[in-house]
């Protein structure tokens, strides 16, 4: 046998036992990992891409409602959600829990023709399995477009699309207010995701962080002083901090110059990479298609809301950044170890989705659980080995000190604040 057929063979072999498997949920990491590529192909924002990521894992989780009467539908627990119709004729609902993430997932991104042809993958796989049953693949492919499609309705009401609308933001000219940072001095990113939908949260039951400290030049000042911890650690990184900084980077969009050329390159973001962990968290426990299902929805939901929170109080506080700052007071030509993105400093957005993330996937994943994060190996960055989601999400955080772009207290109270939305939203939605 050839080397040819042997990989047709072994491609053939993996499709069909991850399809004939239905006690796992080996369709549903496939679709989370496909849209995380496709994220980073189409260089979402950090909160866009965390829009990106809810919202078909919504619409399988409530596919799969319909399969496991253990599961409570998200329905009348997220603001605004309805649920979705019964199925009418017999489907198999693993495969239209698939085709609802792809429904959904091709309408949020720009290359819907890479979801395209995963979905049809998919189905081909599936097909190949199931005796060429075409008529059961046709009623679960058009029950997955339904579901999805009420999923559709239902995120096109979440204000996304009129925040496209409002004008660019207006810089403030007080002396602690944000101000554009280099290389290449972009606009603020997001000023208007404030008034997307929470699914969750409102007045009464949101999670604030500790308001950040006053400005101030004085020398003696706390606002001094964290500028100064930014800037001799800025002095002393070693290997490892360097290594950590830029493992926990996640900048979907870093520019990079070579002679007279200069271009972006597509990173993953802080959402992506936790969703990674999350991949190979249920891959190598095997976990079953309604827990993997529930894993991957609350995960996403919980980044969801914290990006929602965090970017709430970057805009409010309009918080300047240690580069900013450094070179105003401290040292004119320091620039940071990692490029500053262009938002506000306070709170750390990634320390606030790796407080989220990491608390969901502590509390649904049995427990201890230690494993290698090889998340970013796609950029020839090692895998990295934690004892614990808490450990992995402490260390997300404190790489912002180490990148010199954040002050410490961003990260303390960013990553205690998604660590409370994580325990509220496993403790205050039924899922299984």
């Amino acid at each position: 046998m050839n080397k040819l057929l042997l990989l047709i063979v072994s491609i053939f072999i993996f499709q069909s036992n991850s399809w004939a498997q239905n006690s796992t949920g080996n369709y549903l990491y496939r679709c989370n990992e496909k849209l995380v590529q496709v994220v980073m192909e189409d260089l979402f924002t950090p909160p866009v891409a965390t829009r990106v990521h809810v919202y078909p894992n919504i619409a399988a989780y409530e596919v799969l409602c319909k399969k496991n009467k253990n599961m409570t539908s998200l329905a009348g627990q997220l603001k605004q959600f309805t649920e979705i119709p019964d199925a009418t004729v017999t489907v198999d609902y693993s495969l239209s829990a698939c085709v609802a993430f792809t429904t959904v997932a091709k309408k949020l991104v720009y290359s819907e023709f890479l979801i395209n042809d995963f979905e049809n993958s998919e189905c081909t796989a599936w097909l190949k399995i199931n005796n060429k049953d075409s008529a059961l693949l046709k009623a679960s492919i058009a029950y997955g477009r339904l579901a999805g499609q009420q999923v559709i309705t239902y995120l096109l009401k979440d204000n996304y699309g009129y925040t496209r609308t409002l004008e660019r933001y207006v810089l403030s000219d007080s002396l602690g207010a944000w101000q554009p940072t280099g290389p290449n001095y972009a606009n603020a990113l997001e000023p208007n995701w404030p008034i997307i939908r929470s699914m969750v949260f409102d007045s009464t039951n949101r999670i604030k962080s500790i308001p950040k400290c006053a400005y101030s030049e004085d020398k003696n000042s706390e606002c001094y002083k964290l500028a100064m911890e930014v800037y001799n650690q800025s002095q002393h990184l070693d290997s490892t901090k360097k290594l950590i900084a830029s493992f926990w980077d996640c900048n979907p969009n870093i520019l990079r110059a070579s002679g007279h050329f200069t271009y972006f390159e597509h990173r993953i973001s802080p959402a992506g990479h936790w969703i990674g962990i999350a991949c190979e968290a249920v891959k190598n426990l095997n976990l079953d298609e309604y827990k993997t299902a529930q894993v991957f929805t609350l995960t996403t939901l919980a980044e969801f809301e914290a990006i929602l929170f965090c970017w709430t109080e970057k805009y409010a506080y309009n918080s300047i950044r240690p580069e900013t700052y450094i070179n105003r007071l401290i040292a004119p030509t320091w620039t940071p170890f990692i490029e500053t993105p262009p938002f506000p400093e306070y709170t750390s957005g990634h320390s606030s989705i790796s407080g989220a993330a990491s608390t969901v996937l502590m509390l649904l994943i049995p427990q201890p659980y230690s494993f290698t994060d090889s998340t970013e190996m796609y950029i020839d960055l090692p895998a990295r080995t934690f004892n614990s989601f808490k450990e992995a999400a402490d260390e997300a955080s404190i790489s912002r000190f180490y990148g010199g772009i954040h002050f410490m207290p961003a990260l303390n109270n960013g990553l205690k604040q998604g660590r409370e939305l994580g325990s509220y939203l496993v403790a205050h939605l039924k899922t299984l």
